[in-house]
């Protein structure tokens, strides 16, 4: 018998990593305060099925209804073997339709057979066609006092509000990865699975909170390693996860080393790794950085203690504004992936940008710097005039009338500014839902200033500018939908500084940035 099989929970002392819900179920059974239904969600291998299996025992062990069922009477070993009459499972993935619902409408009207309560165990319940949970909401409308309903599903959204109103709802959580390491250790020790420490972090990892994944691993690396389980036998069963490769990127950030960054993407390219798995689980070990900068504390429920304090130590290394700035650019090379089709060209080019910020001209950018300066202690210098507002090389310098502007004026003005820089991502976040093509675009886009209520944006592609103008009325429509005021936009493409024509295209490809070099050279190798 597979080992998630013979280890599953037989109480609910024994049903690891869910404690509020063990603690309500429990009260209920002790207060006799029991519903007709409940609904179980949460990502697999949380224990959902397990847990409907305990609390149709409570319900009919001989000595219950009771929060401790004894596991001994002939009731409790009739639902543990499965043979019980007055408990029946039922996969809603294939009994999903309307006559199996109506067939299960009818059986429910009959008095359990021996059993104080006749428990209906539906799993996967979001399956449920539309037909068919409403021919199941009419039984939960009006349920016989015998019978219980309990319902497990992973995506509860997907079920009819009718039904979930109707239902008690207890959300199960992704099992931590102390907890997964503890309860393996304690389960390998059972079966004399010999097994260190770092195999089952290795484990637990790509487990990704589910401990019934994770025994299946571990009883796959015992028949495959027949003998000792190490770290390295993990990756031979299992092949490389993207995490070891996202910690050796992550090392190669924090060290500016922007030539091992793109060897380490190449070898993960070539390894077969998906890079939008190695995107996701970069920008859960940058997550982990910024929770050890605040509350290293945090990381405790997360990670096991050497992880945690890796990361603490990692953190030390580099500045708050730092780790945003590169979640906002994973994050952004993450959504723009899943649309252009190019994980591999998205992901350089972000770390790219991220490891030549100072090269970098958008507002974003200098944002940063200025940020990292302030968390350093160092009080930044002037910056200098916008190339457009200096005079070509040997001109004579003209002065400039200062126009007075009010000082109200000026404040309401930096204000709105400031307003539309917080909430760029939500204005964003609607076109894209909109129009997803325009988040590359949108990824590059400059907010310079707001001024009689028209924005001005300014992007570093002409082309990028003209796409953007095609579809301005949306972006005013976001705009507005999210700020609460109507404004105008005024779309701009790249500055044009005097002087001397670019003599060579080569030329000026040495005065963009390295993530346009990478974009060049994928399209003229196409």
């Amino acid at each position: 018998m597979s080992l998630y099989r013979s280890w599953r929970p037989k109480t609910f002392a024994e049903l690891v990593g869910q404690d509020a819900v063990v603690r309500t179920l429990s009260s209920a059974l002790q207060t006799g305060r029991l519903a007709h239904a409940y609904l179980f969600s949460g990502p697999r291998g949380s224990g959902k099925t397990s847990a409907a299996k305990i609390l149709a025992r409570c319900l009919n062990c001989r000595n219950g209804p009771t929060a401790t069922p004894d596991n001994t009477c002939e009731y409790c070993l009739a639902i543990l073997s499965g043979t019980a009459l007055d408990v029946l499972e039922m996969d809603a993935a294939s009994n999903r339709g309307i006559e199996e619902i109506r067939g299960l409408r009818d059986a429910v009207q009959f008095a359990p057979s021996v059993m104080r309560k006749k428990v209906y165990i539906i799993d996967e319940a979001h399956m449920l066609t539309k037909e068919g949970a409403n021919a199941f909401l009419k039984t939960l409308e009006e349920p016989p006092e015998h019978a219980v309903f309990i319902l497990a599903t992973t995506e509860p959204e997907k079920l009819p509000p009718t039904i979930l109103s109707r239902c008690q709802r207890y959300a199960f959580r992704r099992i931590s990865i102390p907890v997964m390491i503890e309860r393996m250790r304690e389960i390998a020790a059972g079966e004399g699975i010999t097994i260190d420490d770092a195999s089952l972090a290795a484990i637990a990892y790509r487990a990704d909170g589910g401990l019934r994944d994770a025994l299946t691993m571990l009883e796959q690396a015992a028949a495959f390693a027949q003998g000792p389980i190490t770290a390295e036998t993990i990756d031979v069963a299992f092949g490389v996860t993207g995490r070891v490769y996202a910690r050796r990127i992550l090392e190669q950030l924090l060290d500016r080393d922007a030539a091992a960054v793109l060897k380490t993407i190449d070898e993960a390219s070539d390894a077969g790794a998906d890079l939008q798995v190695l995107m996701r689980t970069l920008i859960a070990e940058l997550r982990n950085l910024l929770v050890a900068r605040i509350d290293p504390a945090l990381l405790a429920a997360d990670l096991p203690p050497e992880d945690a304090q890796a990361a603490v130590k990692r953190s030390a290394t580099t500045t708050q504004a730092h780790v945003i700035r590169a979640l906002r650019l994973l994050t952004e090379a993450l959504a723009t992936s899943r649309a252009s089709g190019h994980p591999r060209l998205e992901l350089e080019s972000a770390l790219l940008r991220f490891l030549f910020a100072g090269d970098d001209p958008t507002i974003d950018a200098l944002s940063a710097r200025l940020r990292a300066l302030e968390e350093s202690g160092v009080k930044a210098a002037p910056q200098p005039a916008a190339a457009k507002d200096l005079p070509a090389k040997g001109a004579p310098v003209k002065e400039t009338p200062v126009k007075e502007t009010p000082v109200k004026e000026a404040s309401e003005t930096s204000t709105w500014l400031q307003k539309v820089k917080s909430s760029w991502s939500s204005v964003r976040l609607r076109i894209e839902s909109e129009r997803q093509s325009l988040a590359a675009p949108l990824s590059h886009a400059a907010l310079e200033s707001v001024e009689n209520n028209v924005l001005t944006i300014r992007l570093r592609k002409d082309y990028e500018a003209e796409i953007l103008r095609e579809h301005q009325r949306l972006i005013e429509a976001a705009l507005a939908d999210v700020l609460g005021k109507p404004l105008r936009v005024a779309i701009l493409g790249q500055l044009k500084t005097r002087g001397p024509a670019v003599a060579s295209e080569p030329v000026a490809r040495e005065a963009e940035e390295p993530a346009d070099l990478l974009q060049y050279a994928s399209e003229r190798i196409r």
